[in-house]
């Protein structure tokens, strides 16, 4: 119930701010107009449009249009400004009251170099001339990619946007594998501040969450910096949600989808109500309270309770409806004199997707034999909403406020088949698993700026956010397959047939302050001092239930007569053929609770020793304590919660080169040392898997931290505005690095482990520009296409010696003690084109064809002789067209994944390959339509 208030509250204010869009007057007297590249005469993003001797300014949007409103009327002088553009300055711009006056506006390209302009209004971050712009005066190793982009490619989430940056890829559509590093070497910020996983099992937030409407850029930093988080060698993925706009705006949005193997198909689905159909159905399948009362619930102990589980054993089948979805959003900003300002952005969506897949899933031991060999069949249905909501105040020219509060809920529904025979039973086996996740987040951050003078100023934030992930009643049923078309209950296990219900709550509380301060003597090569501190803590109470059953019943039925047999009214002893019972199985290791705290103070120098050649040096103290608090198998309900602690003081420094060769290309050298800690789930002995008879996994409290040592050298190049050429080298060492590997063990089971070492080496190329230029033609064809690449070649080893084998707690017997590290693809191929036609001044349509490919990845490693697991190449097609009939209405075309190729896992033998997991995804078809007010 609490989480329906909040949801309530969110949805209501979202509403009364998006509402506001319509009552608030814009002034009197307005310029208006876009701003265009005088040669090409395509629409710049973020240029700077300013009313000389005043406060009033612009950025351009993203179609290159600004307006300045609340004119007396009068006569102006406009100035305009935008980077590697020539300034420009209008005179005698006349005004009248009540009126719109039209000032479009071309630059020519500078010469000079990038850095030389300075845009005075609020640079449009979603624009990818911003960016770069913004990325060639960086001093660290990082690739972002903008709202824009993101639209231009049909992304539809963050998880797609990073896919597209070199170096990174995505397992699973969860794991994010940034240079062949995977989940525990990355960390996940939102607009600066970490944020928790909703899923229990990962470290980053699955990102796939977060829909691009919110999203402002996202970027990934690859190299160290003391001011960053010291938990990551890999990258670090900072998500920068929208901000108030320069003018306002109501948008409404429509979108549909299409599945060539899944729409107007049969689908299995569960209870069809509407808040499942919404995302929240937590409530419903909750627990029952007189249960959730209890210890450990046993049927036979309360016979007169009828536990009125909310959940059905059987689903239901329908016919798969088309994907749908909606989005609000709205903003506007106000100038309130005096150097003051007020702004707002508000947005509220939602969409679902129906998917289905069905493939093959099977392990094989040291002999080749199956140990199972399954087809399944996976029916997913899954929502997302999200509401962001974003304050901005400036109440002088010194200091500014903002408050972003954001409320995202994912959801999924997924009823997996699986059919086949499993090594230690008989006869065919046929069992279905129905499982609904829903997993919230809520966040809310304050930032500031004080610019005390014009030597130091301050920046802070602090943030907190609440994760809440739910399992209610997710049911199991195993049969025997009788072979005509009837089924007879499984039980040889109590647990073949069961419900479960897992809950997940943290709660993560960080900020920090950052001072900077510049040198008094501007010909000195001290330049800057910034020096901070840093805090966080976040805790984490996970519990699980599982009510087994003890079936007398003994039917001949049929997939969907499950409710007949297994229902309140025939609960009773279990050991006769006319009912059956549920025991509560406890297994003390499946509740636990983690926290985490980290104090950090970090100090970096920056030197200018010329205007070519910079060097930035600094260290970060960071102290943490991450205690797990778990119990052993053999412990009882009442056993006391062991504790294991991972302590210390951690001092990580860093050193970043750059020397600019010219006006237009740089070269960057940095090394640095970081840390990856074990995440909650890893160090926690909770025992977990995603079907009957599948490998199961499990954590391990005696992992350790590894130290990570990093080294980075870029070049990098930038023709024209919007146009890049980089080459980085890098490499990576890891002492006692964290990996999954296979247990010895009767049955399939796979836990963590510190190995000895791992090296990690690659180079990545990235290719952005536009044809004209690239041919030195004027034609107006090739000026309007454009081609981005990158690619990257990783190396990577780990090395388990026999003395970490011998001396592990968990017996282990990796086939190969010697092998890449898990999900480092040896390379990744993104590759897109674009054309964009203007069919009019107020009318265009751009073409985008996209690309994608990644190298062979280790998906597990075996053991005892048995193969290691890959997951094989997948190429990726996409084609989108981004249509803008006017100034009001967009149309989008979105044809994903057209190749539709297998997805293939296999277990690699010295002469053999065998099949481990195999599925298509289908082509999708989707549109999205949308109208500006």
């Amino acid at each position: 119930m609490k989480s329906q208030l909040t949801l309530k509250k969110a949805l209501l204010t979202i509403m009364f701010v998006l509402g506001s869009v319509l009552v608030f007057a814009q002034g009197t007297g307005k310029i208006a107009g876009t701003v265009t590249d005088k040669t090409t005469g395509e629409t710049l993003i973020s240029a700077a449009v300013k009313v000389a001797g005043s406060n009033k300014v612009a950025g351009t949007d993203a179609n290159g249009k600004y307006i300045i409103g609340g004119l007396a009327a009068g006569k102006y002088t406009i100035e305009v400004s935008y980077v590697s553009y020539l300034p420009k300055i209008i005179k005698l711009v006349e005004v009248k009251d009540n009126v719109t006056t039209t000032l479009n506006i071309a630059l020519e390209e500078s010469s000079a170099t990038l850095n030389q302009v300075v845009v005075a209004g609020k640079a449009n971050k979603e624009s990818s001339n911003a960016l770069l712009a913004e990325r060639k005066n960086s001093t660290l190793v990082v690739q972002k990619i903008g709202a824009q982009e993101l639209s231009r490619k049909g992304l539809s989430n963050v998880a797609e946007g990073v896919s597209k940056i070199a170096g990174v890829s995505m397992v699973g559509n969860k794991n994010v594998f940034v240079r062949g590093l995977g989940d525990r070497y990355n960390n996940t910020t939102l607009n600066g501040l970490p944020i928790p996983s909703t899923n229990p099992d990962l470290k980053l937030i699955p990102l796939d969450i977060f829909p691009t409407s919110v999203v402002k850029n996202i970027g990934v930093t690859k190299s160290y910096s003391p001011e960053l988080y010291g938990d990551f060698s890999g990258g670090s993925i900072d998500i920068v949600t929208k901000d108030y706009p320069e003018q306002g705006f109501f948008k409404v949005g429509l979108s549909s989808g299409y599945n060539s193997i899944t729409t107007g198909k049969d689908f299995y689905t569960t209870q069809r109500s509407f808040l499942n159909f919404a995302g929240f159905d937590r409530v419903e399948r909750a627990l029952p309270q007189a249960i959730d009362n209890m210890r450990i619930y046993r049927s036979t102990e309360r016979p007169n309770l009828k536990p009125n589980f909310a959940t059905k054993w059987s689903p239901e089948t329908i016919t798969a409806p088309v994907a749908t979805g909606f989005s609000l959003s709205g903003g506007d900003s106000y100038d309130l004199g005096n150097n003051r300002k007020f702004g707002y952005l508000a947005s509220l969506g939602y969409k679902n997707d129906l998917r289905f897949n069905d493939g093959i899933s099977a392990i094989y031991n040291a002999q080749q034999a199956p140990d199972y060999l399954y087809q399944t069949e996976r029916f997913s249905f899954t929502t997302n909403t999200s509401a962001l909501l974003n304050l901005y105040y400036k109440p002088g020219s010194k200091s500014s406020y903002s408050v972003t509060g954001m409320f995202v809920n994912d959801s999924g529904n997924d009823i997996f088949n699986q059919q086949g025979f499993k090594a230690d039973l008989s006869g065919d086996i046929y069992a279905r698993r129905n499982s609904y996740v829903q997993n919230s987040l809520l966040t809310g951050q304050f930032s500031g700026t004080n610019n005390f003078s014009e030597r130091f100023n301050l920046k802070y934030t602090l943030g907190y956010t609440n994760i809440t992930g739910s399992t209610p009643d997710r049911v199991q049923n195993t049969f025997i397959d009788n072979k005509n078309a009837t089924y007879s209950f499984l039980k040889l296990n109590n647990s073949d047939n069961h419900r479960f219900f897992a809950d997940l709550n943290e709660d993560d509380f960080s900020g920090n302050i950052t001072a900077e301060l510049k040198s008094k003597n501007t010909e000195s090569a001290f330049k800057t001092l910034q020096f901070g501190f840093q805090g966080r803590y976040k805790s984490r109470v996970f519990n699980s239930r599982q009510f087994e059953t003890k079936i007398g019943l003994n039917p001949v039925l049929n997939l969907n007569q499950v409710d007949l047999y297994l229902n309140d009214n025939n609960l009773g002893s279990g050991n006769d053929e006319n009912s059956f019972r549920y025991d509560e199985s406890y297994y003390a290791p499946n509740n636990y609770e983690a926290d985490l705290m980290i104090a950090a103070s970090f100090v970096n120098f920056n030197f200018e020793f010329n205007k070519r050649l910079k060097l930035i040096a600094g260290v970060r103290a960071e102290y943490s304590e991450q205690n797990t608090y778990y119990k052993l198998g053999s412990q009882t309900y009442d056993s006391p919660f062991r504790v294991k602690t991972i302590d210390g003081l951690d001092l990580l420094p860093a050193l970043t080169l750059k020397y600019a060769l010219d006006d237009k290309s740089n070269v960057l050298f940095a090394a640095s040392k970081t840390i990856s800690r074990p995440q909650f789930v890893e160090a926690a002995p909770f025992r977990y898997n995603v079907g009957f008879g599948i490998a199961e996994g499990e954590g391990n409290p005696d992992l350790v931290n590894s130290d990570n040592y990093n080294v980075d050298l870029k070049y990098e190049i930038y023709p024209s505005s919007g146009e890049i050429l980089a080459v980085s080298l890098f490499g990576k060492y890891i002492d006692k690095p964290i990996e999954l590997s296979q247990v010895v063990s009767a049955d399939p089971l796979f836990t963590y482990i510190n190995t000895d070492n791992a090296m990690l080496a690659g180079v990545e190329v990235e290719y952005n520009r536009n044809i004209g230029a690239l041919f030195s033609s004027s034609s107006k064809s090739l000026q309007n296409m454009s081609l981005g690449f990158n690619a990257s070649y990783i190396y990577s080893k780990i090395d388990i010696s026999q003395e970490t084998i011998n001396n592990s707690a968990t017996p282990i017997a990796p086939t190969n003690t010697s092998r890449p590290l898990f999900g480092a693809s040896p390379y990744l191929i993104n590759f897109d084109y674009s054309y964009k036609h203007n069919w009019s001044a107020k009318s265009n349509t751009t073409f985008t064809l996209a690309y994608n490919v990644f190298g062979k990845r280790l998906f597990a490693a075996g053991a005892q002789q048995a193969g290691d697991i890959y997951e094989m190449p997948v190429n990726t097609l996409d084609f989108i067209i981004n249509t803008k009939l006017n100034n009001k209405i967009g149309l989008d075309f979105n044809f994903g994944n057209i190749l539709n190729p297998d997805i293939k896992f296999q277990q690699e033998y010295e002469n053999n390959n065998l099949p481990y997991n195999q599925y298509k995804r289908g082509m999708n078809v989707g549109v999205n339509l949308n109208y500006t007010f």
